[in-house]
């Protein structure tokens, strides 16, 4: 392909205002489309906030939520494929949710797989597919935050064909380690990106929260090398963007066809065998 802009989002969280952070997910629409992209990224649960019981009750959306279809209608209507995280409804469960908007509806949606302590709360635990998605003429896949620190994930995503991964974040660390995660954080970037040969964008909050409580930003869009190609930087709202046709060459793909059926089987297997020991059967 001749381009493929894709735009990331830094920004504040109106946490638990559902109404506000539509209208501003609207808004960073617009700015992206301006700028040309193809395809927005917002942060993790960017819709809800991210941490309180209440937001569930009171921010959740099915993914027929009227005021979800006119937020895709919207990025529809300037040609932006939008990635945006909620809190999603799911009967009388709730889920941490990236929604794939295009074409004027939910087109997918992928649920946070490696859970922290504030997703056991809010989800329980959900066994969801890890799909991938296409639009743009692109396959993509989408991890969100704590699932970057686990390999298995992304790396099923790129078995599955995926050349683009997407990795919001919704970060509140405290002041004396959020420097330390910071630094980890980036690393598991460059290395999915290096390792799986894929472009990699991560979209991630800012702000302050009680409790010495940070979210400190550093959204940035990595090549397959693992250099960064745009960054947002600490502590500032930006859009940040990028043109990574370039970088979606077939000839710099490394074939791991051969070794997919392999390799997936022996991890099915290995999973298989841990649970089954778990259950002791």
């Amino acid at each position: 392909m001749d381009k493929l802009v894709i735009g990331v989002w830094q920004g504040v969280c109106a946490d638990g205002d559902l109404a506000a952070n539509l209208d501003k997910t609207a808004w960073v629409i617009d700015r992206a489309a301006e700028a040309g992209c193809d395809f927005l990224c917002v942060p993790e649960q960017f819709l809800s906030g991210y941490g309180c019981a209440e937001f569930a009750q009171n921010a959740s959306m099915t993914l027929d939520d009227p005021r979800l279809l006119a937020l895709a209608a919207h990025a529809a209507e300037r040609d932006v494929t939008t990635l945006a995280g909620m809190i999603e409804k799911r009967g009388d469960l709730y889920a941490n949710t990236q929604v794939v908007l295009d074409g004027g509806k939910v087109a997918g949606h992928y649920t946070k797989t490696m859970q922290v302590g504030g997703d056991r709360k809010l989800m329980g635990f959900f066994d969801d597919e890890l799909p991938v998605f296409h639009a743009k003429g692109v396959c993509f896949g989408i991890i969100v935050c704590h699932d970057s620190s686990f390999p298995e994930v992304a790396a099923t995503m790129a078995w599955k064909g995926a050349r683009v991964i997407f990795s919001p974040h919704y970060n509140s660390i405290h002041r004396d380690r959020m420097d330390d995660h910071r630094i980890m954080v980036r690393n598991n970037h460059v290395g999915i990106a290096a390792h799986y040969n894929v472009v990699l964008a991560r979209s991630n909050v800012v702000g302050s929260w009680p409790g010495d409580r940070f979210g400190y930003g550093d959204s940035a869009i990595f090549a397959p090398n693992g250099a960064p190609i745009a960054e947002a930087g600490l502590f500032a709202e930006k859009l940040i963007t990028a043109d990574v046709a370039p970088y979606l060459d077939a000839a710099k793909w490394r074939n791991r066809k051969e070794l997919r059926p392999a390799i997936i089987r022996q991890l099915h297997d290995a999973a298989m065998a841990a649970l089954n020991g778990e259950r002791g059967t």
